[in-house]
């Protein structure tokens, strides 16, 4: 129900608390046993693995729009669509021996399988080696041709990708058009975002493949589907499905029954993956820094921002150190204007330690600076 929800769980491999898929369901569902999703993406195929606004866990119920988007990969007469294309082209032998390969052995890593392409690909950035393999399956990929079966210790185990997709497949397709596809994914990332603005929609579920968004979003608003809505303090048009608007003034008028909760992000959380967004509506500058060297970082290699009640109030540096069994806090700063005193303080340090409990920690540990305002509350 959280990936419905939230119309896909971003994958990530950096790992220094948990997967970043499994740090979102904590931190609305609580203690996630890992086991659990995976049975569910893997064995039950209710989620498969593709690319949403990152490469994600998406969910069964949206394969049409994802078979679609296979389909018609790469979309539209860019350079960087020719050169993919010509890339594929040069490669076609290899293309049909790695097809083979898994038609043969899958599921295979990587590594194990053959290198033959006639123009190899090297990574222009984090990675310095050969990523040719890599390349051609992570092309066939988002083609739908292939597809990840399943993980062994985080990685991927590859194989065709009519042996990875929930059914009927990229069949799934057979009956939408693109007009068709964009109503259905504009309708979806709006609810998944809430409220949004059409960049914001742009940016998620399907990325970038929005054509005619601003006349969908038109037509959609003349069968009352979505609506326009003003936030407080922000310009420009704002949109929001017409099945939240009863919820939304029923908060306005004090009248739902919300319960605010202090809760630890993900990094790649869906509430701040949009970075832009997330600074729009929360005033909070959200940067990763995993990628930065260590002495040019502001806020530390993986830090999680802190969500109490309806506001971003902070970020906490942290690691899991298995061998002590304890969660380490590196640093933990205070966002300005956040609650000062013990209240929001004590919030967080028993969402800490609670994160803490799930993986397995006995205890939190601070080895860095702490707010003033909030020391009595987390120490």
């Amino acid at each position: 129900d959280v990936a419905e929800a939230l119309g896909c769980l971003q994958l990530d491999p950096t790992s220094a608390v948990a997967r970043s898929q499994l740090l979102v369901l904590h931190s609305r569902l609580g203690d996630v046993d890992p086991a659990l999703l995976d049975r569910v993406a893997y064995a039950e195929r209710a989620l498969f693995e593709y690319w949403a606004h990152e490469a994600s866990y998406v969910c069964a119920v949206d394969l049409p729009v994802h078979a679609w988007a296979m389909r018609s990969w790469p979309g539209g007469d860019t350079a960087r669509a020719r050169r993919v294309l010509a890339w594929l082209d040069a490669n076609a032998a290899f293309r049909v021996h790695l097809l083979d390969q898994l038609a043969a052995a899958g599921p295979l890593r990587a590594r194990d399988i053959e290198n033959r392409a006639v123009v190899s690909f090297r990574h222009d950035g984090w990675s310095p080696q050969d990523w040719t393999v890599g390349r051609m399956l992570e092309l066939l990929w988002q083609r739908g041709e292939v597809g990840v079966l399943r993980r062994e210790g985080g990685q991927r185990l590859w194989d065709l990708g009519e042996r990875c997709l929930p059914p009927p497949g990229i069949n799934a397709a057979d009956d939408l058009d693109e007009r068709r596809v964009v109503r259905l994914a504009a309708q979806r990332s709006l609810r998944a975002l809430g409220v949004a603005r059409l960049p914001h929609i742009r940016a998620h579920f399907i990325r970038n493949r929005y054509r005619g968004l601003e006349s969908i979003l038109a037509e959609l608003h003349a069968e009352e589907v979505v609506e326009r809505v003003a936030v407080d303090g922000l310009a420009g048009e704002w949109w929001v499905h017409a099945r939240d608007v009863a919820t939304l003034r029923a908060l306005a008028a004090d009248e739902y029954p919300w319960r605010p909760r202090t809760v630890i992000l993900s990094p790649f959380d869906n509430l701040v993956c949009d970075r832009a967004r997330t600074e729009q509506l929360f005033d909070f500058h959200h940067r990763l820094e995993i990628y930065v060297p260590a002495a040019k970082r502001r806020w530390g290699y993986f830090v999680l921002p802190i969500l109490h009640g309806d506001s971003l109030v902070g970020r906490a540096d942290l690691f899991l150190d298995t061998r002590k069994g304890e969660l380490v806090v590196k640093t933990l700063h205070r966002e300005p204007g956040a609650p000062r005193g013990s209240k929001v303080a004590s919030a967080v340090r028993r969402e800490l330690e609670r994160m803490a409990a799930w993986r397995g920690a006995t205890h939190v540990s601070f080895t860095g600076p702490v707010p003033t305002e909030w020391r009595d509350g987390l120490l």
